[in-house]
């Protein structure tokens, strides 16, 4: 927890994400012809419950999410997600299950 404790967290577009977020959604839109994402909305959430709930419920399957229960969790999972939008075949690959 000490080395996350001065660490500043950021959303793929450099936003700074408060300490108490434990979940944050990317609404997306993927763009089939040059199978590439366009992030066009992000939402945090407190609980990493909420978020995932959030996710459920969107008829956005292009959407990405990242949580965890703690904000090591959390911020293991959003530097995974970051890493796998950076990664054009990650993207690439992404509309097979869409």
């Amino acid at each position: 927890m000490s080395e996350l404790k001065n660490q500043v967290v950021v959303t793929f577009a450099g936003t700074i994400i408060p300490e108490s977020v434990r979940g944050l959604l990317y609404i997306c839109k993927y763009d089939y012809a040059t199978k590439t994402i366009e992030i066009c909305n992000t939402i945090v959430f407190d609980r990493a419950y909420d978020a995932l709930q959030a996710f459920a419920n969107i008829p956005n399957p292009e959407s990405q999410i990242a949580m965890g229960g703690t904000r090591e969790e959390f911020v293991a999972e959003l530097d995974e997600l970051h890493a796998n939008l950076n990664n054009p075949f990650w993207v690439n690959e992404l509309s097979d299950y869409l």
